[in-house]
């Protein structure tokens, strides 16, 4: 009754969403209702992990708090490789290929192109070269905000694809009028949010021209700011929340409001992380949408693609720009794109094609600076702390090394890099010369987080096929990183921060947690094994922990209801992610249906590749339910044998299952049960079970285990019954507050126990209350870790 009621509940919530009704309004298709896994990530562009940690400690994203505490989610730290930038670690997480572009921006050997990753057609020439080299993570999704669009259907605000996708254009236009109308409360909120936002911004940006003289670009930036951490942010939001109302397979959403303030404040200024305010809202409502949808099953992973450092410009420092510095040095004429007054950043460009930031240009007398291979002029383009050198004319290899000192002695460039031999380069610092990857230390300093990877990295950006003669960099280790342009925070280089990207996904995301640098490729792996096996949940077994003269068992009880979801719908699938996520060694479930999918405590083994038991005791009309017993310690079955019950209720019969585990030379008896629904009928039942068939026939019950589903409350005689010959797991766990099991959603009663003979101790009881297990059963999962000391010690 209680998952009828809750069924309807989200029926009538999905009824009344502006998501569904803006759908129909639209006319836009949907597809089936299913159980099938679907996936979004929410990439928050340029939040590094400190600065992640930091906003978490003041209370700046309540709601990644929130899923991080209740939800189970976990925080790993991200190697963004290098150059980190979003068109790097996009190119690696939706196609594979590590190090696709030398840098956001650099020039093509052969043509002589000046490639910037932000414009439509650079963005589109690489994208195109990469889909030759691998598939899109994104294929029949959508993507928003991105440089690629990962093979995306629907493409909307993306670099390689500017505009808003097919979305709109699919749409009625009297729908459309009316979408807006109906969407009346959310326009006067996002109206009242550019309000906000433009006097912050405006605040800011007059503090900014009297610190920094330039009144015209901060005023300038106000708008870049209103249009990208408001207008952009919102609008994609919606977008995204109708996606997953629609069922699309994967959806994939850049924010990228926080890495523009980062560019002009700095990535630790209070003004980035008031941006990180409101996306953690467009995180929660995209993540209930995804949970709320009736076509899919969807996972909500959420990522970064790089961090920022905290940097000096090197105009300020130096007292003179990039290109004069290096005219001194070099001979002939230094072309550069720096001499272009960056106005507005990523997010701006992506909204407006750069057509909105070359109207600016114009206005301030700037132009964009086209390169050819016929100008006899050196060319350095660097955008931020890394950039790339080409020289006019070719360069004997036996005078790199002196240009290199130049570089670094006369136009103070901290560190200069060039190809030298097969897998190595050279580095050149004020502290010397330093041949990578042998060198890291002293290059990238003892301290860094991935210097392995960093300095092979280094090398192979050295190496790359449109890569400058030298490669420039602004990192240093003993004092703050330089920008080759003028910012507070920059990225692209090999710096601790802005190589130290961040994860947060659910504890059963199929992502390795083997102790190895995770990478966007192998983000990439578990993404692309999601969408190609939907109803497989990758399982690595936990083996008893064995110590001397004890072990520990890790063991649930879980009332699966016929694996039939709050939402009606029926899945093992979702069932085996509830179980994986805590890594119990033995597992009773109740419950289980014999003929659904071919007998679902086989389906649930089966993906969680566990051993099992299940003969079935309860008989309901057509279908055979029962308990199952699963494990990944070898197991023997004893017995499986109906319990006594009511005159009268002979249809209705209820039984166990007796196993023994073989657990560290031990033999462990372990039964799982499911009691009747009535007083005396339970009272019976637990007399059977202290029987002489059941634990009365233990010759030492010190070491015996009896869990289940027993309808009985502690204050019950069926409890005090057990309770008399073992002890309850949650009672006897120190410091634990014992918590309902039934119903999920809103638990009010404690039916569900784990029993332990004297022999265990209880470590730690849980009963997960998350989104998941609230949905995937009407019971809540009952795991209780246990100690076993010798029984020649109890």
């Amino acid at each position: 009754m209680i998952h009828i009621l809750e069924n309807k509940w989200r029926g009538l919530r999905r009824w009344v969403s502006r998501s569904e009704w803006s759908l129909r309004l639209l006319g836009l298709p949907k597809g089936p209702v299913g159980t099938e896994r679907g996936l979004v990530l929410l990439q928050i562009d340029g939040l590094s992990y400190t600065q992640l940690e930091k906003a978490l400690r003041q209370g700046r994203m309540p709601f990644l708090r929130k899923l991080r505490k209740r939800e189970g989610y976990q925080l790993r730290s991200i190697y963004s490789g290098i150059p980190s930038t979003t068109a790097a670690a996009q190119a690696e997480l939706f196609y594979g290929i590590q190090g696709a572009v030398p840098a956001f921006a650099y020039r093509e050997r052969e043509s002589g192109k000046y490639i910037k990753m932000i414009l439509p057609e650079c963005a589109d020439r690489v994208e195109q070269d990469l889909k030759s080299q691998g598939q899109g993570l994104l294929e029949g999704g959508s993507a928003y905000s991105d440089i690629y669009s990962g093979g995306a259907e629907e493409s909307h605000f993306c670099a390689s694809g500017l505009g808003t996708g097919t979305l709109l254009k699919k749409a009625r236009p009297l729908g459309f009028l009316v979408v807006l109308i109906w969407n009346f409360p959310s326009i006067l909120r996002l109206i009242g949010l550019l309000i906000l936002e433009f006097i912050v911004a405006f605040y800011d940006s007059i503090r900014g021209a009297i610190s920094r003289g330039e009144v015209r670009q901060e005023l300038l930036f106000v708008f870049s700011r209103v249009l990208v951490c408001v207008g952009l942010r919102e609008l994609i939001t919606v977008e995204a929340c109708m996606d997953v109302a629609r069922g699309l397979p994967i959806v994939h959403v850049n924010f990228v409001g926080y890495d523009e303030q980062s560019h002009r404040r700095g990535p630790s200024s209070k003004f980035a992380h008031f941006s990180l305010r409101g996306i953690d809202n467009c995180l929660q409502r995209i993540w209930n949408a995804s949970h709320r949808s009736n076509l899919r099953d969807y996972d909500v992973w959420i990522y970064s693609d790089h961090g920022q450092e905290n940097v000096v410009p090197y105009a300020r420092e130096n007292h003179r720009s990039l290109d004069q510095a290096l005219a001194e040095v070099l001979v002939g004429p230094v072309a550069s794109p720096n001499r272009v007054k960056r106005v507005l950043h990523q997010g701006s460009e992506q909204v407006t094609g750069n057509k909105l930031e070359n109207f600016f240009l114009r206005r301030t007398g700037t132009a964009n600076v086209e390169f050819k291979m016929e100008d006899k002029s050196n060319v350095v383009i660097a955008i931020g702390p890394f950039g790339h050198l080409y020289l006019a004319e070719p360069l004997e290899p036996k005078s790199r090394v002196g240009i290199a000192r130049k570089l670094v002695g006369q136009a103070n460039i901290p560190m200069v890099l060039y190809p030298e031999g097969p897998g190595k380069a050279r580095a050149v610092t004020p502290e010397g010369q330093f041949e990578l990857p042998r060198d890291a230390e002293v290059v990238l300093g003892a301290a860094h987080p991935f210097l392995k990877e960093c300095a092979k990295d280094l090398v192979k950006v050295c190496h790359h096929p449109h890569a400058g003669d030298f490669i420039i960099c602004g990192w240093r280790t003993k004092s703050q990183p330089l920008s080759f342009v003028w910012e507070n925070g920059a990225h692209g280089g090999p710096g601790f921060e802005e190589t130290l990207a961040f994860g947060f996904f659910p504890g059963n995301a199929p992502i390795p947690n083997d102790g190895k640098i995770l990478r966007y490729s192998i983000i990439r792996e578990a993404a692309m094994h999601l969408r190609g096996h939907l109803s497989m949940t990758p399982f690595y077994p936990r083996h008893p922990r064995e110590g001397h003269g004890s072990t520990s068992i890790r063991v649930m009880t879980y009332n699966v209801h016929g694996c039939a979801g709050m939402d009606g719908k029926i899945s093992t699938a979702r069932i085996a992610r509830v179980i994986a996520h805590y890594e119990p060694d033995v597992i009773a479930l109740q419950e289980c249906d014999k003929h659904l999918d071919g007998g679902q405590a086989l389906a649930i083994a089966l993906e969680l590749k566990t051993r099992y038991h299940y003969p079935a005791s309860m008989q309901i009309e057509e279908d055979d339910f029962g308990n199952a017993i699963l494990s990944v310690i070898p197991m023997q079955l004893v017995k499986s044998k109906a319990l006594p019950t009511l005159p009268g209720r002979k249809i209705e019969t209820r039984g166990a299952i007796w196993v023994t585990l073989a657990c560290n030379g031990e033999n462990i008896p372990f039964i799982n049960t499911h009691f009747g629904l009535f007083s005396k009928e339970r009272q019976k039942q637990s007399e059977a079970l202290l029987g002489p068939d059941w634990t009365g026939a233990i010759e030492d019950k010190r070491s015996t285990l009896v869990c289940g589903d027993f309808n009985a409350f502690p204050t019950s005689t069926a409890f005090r019954l057990l309770a008399t010959e073992f002890h309850c797991s949650q009672d006897s766990a120190k410091g634990h507050q014992s918590r309902n099991t039934f119903p999920g959603r809103y638990p009010l009663s404690r039916i569900d126990h784990i029993f332990c003979g004297k022999t265990f101790k209880t470590l730690k009881v849980q009963v997960p209350r998350t989104h998941l297990t609230m949905l995937a059963s009407d019971h809540l999962p009952l795991i209780a870790e246990l100690k076993m000391e010798s029984p020649k010690s109890s």
